[in-house]
């Protein structure tokens, strides 16, 4: 097992090593680089209430490129970016499907720049609005061949350089693309003669681990003039290629897919991995729009986080016409075909999203389908029927869905996420194919997201919150529209239980328990992910939604914050001027600690008061099985314990029932004959229910219940999503005795491989490997 985790970490340096090698004829560049308290405890609030494969050949540039055509670019403005239309620019070789013009990403606030530790690159010098992806999927290489025209805007007068975030890329070639004369359109002449791209020099930086290497591509001194104001633009191509071992990138054989016919390929971008897949400004802050043509082997299917546009071609290996212009030289034996994409909304890098594989679709509404391999598909149409009443009560509450598309596509079990909410294509984990639609409320946060996190986006990952706590918010309220409510509150209940778990588990004085953390110094914001900043945000809302009168009163600010930041990024304090200024008649408004909220680690510094009338029949059941095994010393069960205890009851309030019962015994484990008359009585071992098998084993591990154990193992084996993977392996690791850290260690060492990079690498820290 030491060794397998260890052979994936010396792969990744081998593909590092031979990237920057193809750099070795350019100059090396150097790598461009708030107080604890004692807090009331969050239990209180529980109570009712009333080695990289070089490119196969980079593009010939032949023509100079004509000073005419260089130096063009819209007049520059003293507005704001966003009021122009971006037109996408063609070299002298056109795609094979015209783009249409994408919407324009808002230009940058200069007054309000933030810092980004997590990124390299200069988007708040000059910024990336629109790229154009040509992509080959190679199965057989593992590699992913791009071209990219990136469109960018100057946001200060005159910068020399465009600086791009990569990982492990391999680039072979940078040009400068002509800019299309006043008032000319794409692929009008006007009577001049093509003008060809003209190579650019460029150097790629020293190798972060964390970051990765900055792309330093100098602009020529013929441009300065256009560039002089802000507003000014630049058009800049590049020919890359992935590395195997891309942390952005799964490959599947056959063999780990549903249908073991054919491979599978999908991309997780969140937080710093888009950089890894494409170069780019990879920062929540540097927002763009996307159109992509990518081609993939007969008969797969491409999908991404776009609209679809017409299929581009069906190659049948018989001469066509490359549909990938300028990946022409890349050739495959066999027969291949085209997808096309638009991404119109301005969004951030992580967002990209790629899936490739056997896959069909079932519809679920007008602008609604699930996409899965096809022995999956139809479950997956059954338990995501309702996602057209979540969109439409997302839309009641926070506005026009802007995003035209909302799919799912149901990835293989190695997906490391319950949800990831790519636009346009929400990528879900088949652990919530319960059967009875009662997982389901992940779906309404990946709705959410549609307008907290990708509309309105945190402006770094410090400010991660204002994503995550936003977006279980109004999840929350999605819900509760839908349901009532008591829906809220017992979600509300249930996510501060969890809160309390975690704050527990960090320590109340760990500075990952602040909203906002320190990035700084190269963090890598991975392994910074907790429920933090989804539960002590929604904390800190519900807590501001309180105070100034309810959510009759926070429900119109939710409305008009979204409004207000649409295509936009923030900072918490951006947030809190925005909170203080729509409330400045409100005088409790006036009394929110905003430096503890937002910097000050541990508990929230005030206490929420939920209704838990539907979570209490599950408290009254957890307080019967503490107090039967109150020392740990072994139980039958409460007096007259039966089936019928939980007869009727929905899995949310069995998940609620476990997971009080495992805050009771935090203290003082329950002895393992307990958890096994427990979980004999109540099914646990036959139900489908993830969520319901998750709450149990991390009541019955540290009781060293065998059988616990093994099926936890079982489970471990079976899937990769973290927030299962993560806290059973630590609970096995530090709480299963000897049996469970070698258990932990072995299956570890049997399942590794088949997970997704993200989770090998941070279940690996888990167990200190």
């Amino acid at each position: 097992m030491f060794s397998r985790v260890h052979s994936t970490l010396a792969r990744r340096t081998r593909c590092a090593l031979h990237s920057h090698f193809l750099s070795t004829n350019l100059a090396r560049l150097p790598s461009v680089s708030e107080r604890p308290a004692a807090l009331p405890l969050i239990a209180q609030a529980i109570r009712p209430s009333s080695s990289f494969p070089a490119a196969r050949g980079p593009t010939a540039f032949q023509r100079p490129l004509s000073s005419a055509r260089l130096l063009a670019s819209h007049p520059a403005s003293t507005s704001s970016a966003h009021s122009q239309q971006l037109q996408p620019f063609s070299s002298s070789t056109a795609p094979a499907t015209p783009a249409p013009a994408p919407t324009a990403a808002p230009s940058l606030d200069m007054s309000a720049v933030v810092k980004d530790h997590s990124s390299q690159s200069n988007f708040h010098e000059l910024r990336v609005v629109h790229s154009s992806y040509e992509l080959d999927v190679d199965f057989e290489r593992r590699v992913l061949e791009g071209y990219v025209e990136l469109d960018a805007v100057a946001q200060v007068p005159a910068p020399s350089q465009l600086v791009l975030d990569t990982r492990d890329l391999s680039i072979t070639a940078v040009h400068l693309l002509p800019l299309p004369l006043p008032g000319e359109q794409q692929g009008q002449e006007q009577g001049h003669p093509a003008a060809d791209p003209v190579p650019l020099e460029f150097n790629l930086g020293e190798r972060h681990k964390v970051l990765g290497s900055p792309l330093v591509i100098r602009l020529p001194p013929a441009l300065a003039p256009s560039l002089q104001q802000p507003g000014g633009r630049v058009r800049v191509a590049l020919r890359f290629a992935t590395c195997p071992s891309s942390s952005a990138l799964q490959w599947l054989s056959p063999q780990q897919t549903a249908g073991g016919s054919h491979p599978y390929l999908f991309t997780q971008c969140q937080a710093i991995h888009a950089r890894a897949l494409v170069p780019c400004q990879d920062s929540p802050g540097a927002k763009m729009s996307y159109d992509a043509v990518v081609r993939v082997p007969y008969p797969l299917t491409a999908l991404m986080s776009a609209v679809p546009r017409e299929e581009a071609g069906q190659g049948q290996g018989q001469g066509e016409q490359p549909d990938v212009p300028h990946l022409a030289s890349v050739q495959h034996p066999y027969p291949t075909r085209t997808f096309a994409f638009m991404q119109k909304v301005p969004i951030a890098p992580y967002l990209v999203a790629l899936a490739v594989g056997e896959l069909e679709s079932r519809e679920l509404g007008p602008r609604t389908r699930v996409w899965s391999e096809p022995s999956m598909v139809e479950a997956g149409a059954h338990e995501f029927a309702d996602t057209g009443s979540y969109l439409e009560a997302g839309e009641a509450i926070a506005g026009e869905y802007v995003w035209g598309r909302y799919d799912l596509l149901l990835l293989p079990p190695s997906f490391p996420y319950g949800g990831m909410e790519n636009p346009c294509l929400t990528f879900v984990t088949p652990t919530l194919l319960a059967g009875d639609r009662s997982l389901t409320n992940v779906v309404a946060h990946e709705i959410a997201h549609s307008w907290t996190g990708n509309l309105v986006t945190n402006a770094s990952w410090e400010h991660f919150w204002l994503n995550e706590g936003f977006t279980v918010f109004l999840e929350r309220k999605i819900v509760g529209r839908l349901r009532g409510p008591a829906a809220f509150h017992f979600h509300a209940a249930q996510g501060a239980l969890t809160l309390e778990a975690e704050l527990a588990r960090l320590g109340p004085d760990h500075p990952h328990t602040a909203l906002v953390p320190d990035l700084s110094g190269g963090v890598d914001p991975d392994d910074v992910f907790s429920s933090i900043p989804y539960e002590k945000g929604f904390y800190f809302l519900f807590y501001l939604q309180e105070l100034v009168g309810g959510p009759e009163v926070f429900d119109p600010f939710l409305s008009a914050y979204i409004s207000a930041h649409r295509h936009r990024t923030l900072t918490s304090g951006q947030f809190r001027d925005f909170f203080l200024n729509y409330f400045k008649d409100v005088p409790a408004s006036r009394t929110v600690d905003w430096d503890t909220w937002l910097y000050a680690p541990g508990p929230p510094p005030a206490t929420n008061t939920y209704d838990t009338s539907l979570a209490q029949a599950a408290y009254d059941l957890a307080s019967k099985w503490h107090t039967c095994d109150v020392i740990g010393l072994g139980s039958d069960g409460p007096p007259g314990a039966s089936p019928a205890d939980v007869s009727g009851w929905s899995s949310e309030q069995l998940v609620a029932f476990l997971k009080r019962l495992g805050q009771l015994r935090a203290p003082q484990p329950m002895h393992k004959r307990t958890t096994a008359r427990l979980a004999e009585l109540y099914g646990i071992y036959e139900s489908k229910n993830t969520e319901i098998r998750f709450a149990f084993f991390k009541l019955a591990i540290p009781a060293k219940d065998e059988a616990a154990m093994s099926a936890a193992s079982d489970m471990l084996r079976s899937q990769g999503r973290m927030k299962f993977l993560r806290p059973l392996y630590r609970a096995l690791f530090s709480q299963g005795g000897p049996v469970g850290r070698q258990l932990a260690l072995d299956t570890f060492a049997a399942a590794g491989a088949s997970y997704h990079p993200i989770a090998q690498k941070m279940v690996a820290a888990d167990l200190g490997l």
